[in-house]
C-alpha cells in the first residue's frame, strides 16, 4: 500500500535522506518522507519514442517498477500500466520516487518545472524546452524542494569517451589539433539548433572543456537550418572543435580527436542499439586499428549517474557525478548561443556567472536601478515645469525621489531574503565577438 505526503522533498535512498537533513536546505518542519524501499516506483510522461525506450527499459528491470504514464503510449505494451488523466493527476500518483520528463518540447519545460516542485527524482529528455529558462527555474528553487534533476545526455558516460578523454590527457595522439562530432539528426527533430544540437554538444564539452566563442552556420541560412547545421567552437587555450549536424540518411555518428600523432575516432549508434567501435588511425595511410566496444547500456549508465547524485548530495560533495544540471544548462546556452550567430552571422563570445538568487537579485536591481534613473529624469523636469504652467501640485512629484533612492539603497545592502551563493552553479551567457 502506498501513501501520498502533503510536503515536497523524497528520496529512494533511506540513508541519504538521514544525511541530508543535516542539511540547513531541508530545514522546512513540513517536508515529505521518501520511499523506504529499493524499487523505484517510475512515472513517465510523455509519448515520444525517447519514452517509450525508458518505460522498456523499467520494465525490464524488476527492481523498478513503471508505476503510470501520461498521456500512455499506442499499442498493448504497457496496457497494465496506470494511464493518467492530464498532468495533474500524474503527478499526484501515490509513491512516485522518480519522473521521466518528457514529451513535446512546450509541454516538457512546464512538466519539468511541476515536478522539481513534487521535489521527486527527475530524469529529464533533453532539451527540455526552446531554451534553458526551464533549467535556470529548476537550479533556483531546488534548494527549497529537494529535486533531483539530471539531463538524459548519456554520451558522456560511453566507455569510447573514456578512452578519448584518456588519449589526450595522456599525450598519446600528441597536440590535439582539434575536435569534431558528426552526427544524422532526425528529420522529426525540426530545427538542429534547437533540438539536436543541444544533445550533441555535451560530449564536446566534456573533453574540450568550457566553450569561450562558437560561430554557426547552417543550411539554409538564417534562424532555423533544418539540412545542415555547422558550428565552429573555441576552449581555453585556443583549443578548438567543430559539431556537424545534418538530415538525410541514417549512418554512424562519429567523434573524433585529431593530434599531430594520429586519430582516435569512436564511430556509434546515436540510438545506442548497435556496438561502438574505436578506429585509431597512425602512421601510413590504411594503416588503423579497430576496437569493438560491444553494446552498451546508456540507460543504466544515466540511472548510475542518478544515484550518484543522490550520494553526492548526502555528502555536500561540491562536485557530483555527471551529467547534472549544470552541464544540461550549459548545453542549452550554448544552443541559444547558436541562434544567435546564426541570426548575426557572427562569431559569439561567452561569459559567465553564477546562477544564484544573489546573482538574479543584481541583475533585478540593476534593471530597476536604471527604471528609476530613467523616471526620476522625467519626473524632475516635469515637477519644475508644473508650477510655471500654473500647475502648481506637480512640484510634490520631486519629493518622491528621494524616499525611493533610499529605499533602493536600503536593498541592495541588507538583500532580505537573499541566499548567498555557493558558487555552485554558473550561468553563460553570449555577447558579439568582434
Amino acid at each position: 500500500m502506498y501513501y501520498r505526503y502533503p510536503a515536497t522533498d523524497r528520496s529512494i535512498l533511506p540513508e541519504l535522506w538521514d544525511k541530508a537533513c543535516m542539511s540547513d536546505r531541508f530545514g522546512a518542519s513540513n517536508r515529505a518522507q521518501w520511499s523506504n524501499r529499493a524499487t523505484m516506483n517510475v512515472l513517465i510522461l510523455g509519448d515520444g519514442t525517447e519514452e517509450r525506450a525508458w518505460a522498456s527499459w523499467f520494465s525490464a528491470h524488476p527492481q523498478h517498477h513503471l508505476e503510470a504514464v501520461y498521456p500512455g503510449f499506442a499499442g498493448d505494451d504497457f496496457a497494465a500500466t496506470h494511464v493518467a488523466g492530464d498532468l495533474d493527476g500524474a503527478l499526484a500518483t501515490a509513491g512516485i520516487d522518480l519522473a521521466v520528463v518528457g514529451g513535446p518540447l512546450a509541454f516538457r519545460g512546464e512538466a519539468l518545472r511541476r515536478a522539481a516542485a513534487e521535489g521527486l527524482a527527475i530524469l529529464c529528455i533533453h532539451p527540455p524546452g526552446a531554451d534553458s529558462e526551464a533549467y535556470y527555474q529548476v537550479a533556483l528553487s531546488r534548494a527549497e524542494t529537494g529535486a533531483v534533476v539530471v539531463p538524459d545526455l548519456p554520451l558522456r558516460l560511453h566507455p569510447g569517451v573514456a578512452r578519448l578523454q584518456e588519449a589526450i590527457a595522456t599525450g598519446e595522439l600528441g597536440a590535439v589539433r582539434g575536435i569534431r562530432h558528426e552526427c544524422p539528426a532526425n528529420p522529426a527533430d525540426g530545427e538542429l539548433a534547437r533540438t539536436s544540437f543541444p544533445r550533441m554538444v555535451d560530449v564536446v564539452r566534456a573533453l574540450l572543456g568550457e566553450i569561450e566563442a562558437l560561430t554557426a552556420s547552417g543550411d539554409p541560412p538564417g534562424e532555423h537550418p533544418d539540412i545542415e547545421l555547422i558550428v565552429q567552437l573555441r576552449g581555453a587555450q585556443g583549443r578548438r572543435a567543430e559539431v556537424r549536424i545534418w538530415t538525410g540518411h541514417a549512418e554512424p555518428a562519429r567523434l573524433s580527436v585529431n593530434g599531430s600523432d594520429g586519430l582516435l575516432t569512436l564511430e556509434y549508434d546515436p540510438s545506442f542499439r548497435e556496438p561502438a567501435r574505436l578506429i585509431h588511425r597512425a602512421g601510413p595511410p590504411g594503416g588503423e586499428q579497430i576496437d569493438d566496444l560491444g553494446l552498451w547500456d546508456s540507460h543504466a549508465a544515466i540511472m548510475e549517474t542518478l544515484l550518484g547524485c543522490f550520494e553526492s548530495r548526502g555528502r555536500q560533495s561540491p562536485e557530483g557525478p555527471r551529467p547534472n544540471l549544470s552541464d544540461g544548462t550549459r548545453a542549452m546556452e550554448l544552443s541559444e548561443a547558436v541562434v544567435r550567430s546564426l541570426r548575426r552571422g557572427r562569431t559569439i563570445d561567452l561569459h559567465y556567472e553564477a546562477i544564484s538568487e544573489d546573482a538574479s537579485f543584481k541583475s533585478i536591481m540593476t534593471s530597476t536601478g536604471c527604471m528609476i534613473l530613467m523616471a526620476a529624469l522625467l519626473i524632475l523636469p516635469l515637477a519644475l515645469a508644473g508650477p510655471a504652467l500654473g500647475i502648481n501640485w506637480t512640484i510634490y512629484l520631486a519629493y518622491l525621489i528621494p524616499p525611493v533612492l533610499v529605499l533602493f539603497v536600503v536593498f541592495q545592502v541588507l538583500r532580505i531574503g537573499i541566499r548567498k551563493d555557493d558558487g555552485a552553479d554558473r550561468k553563460q551567457e553570449g555577447v558579439p565577438g568582434d
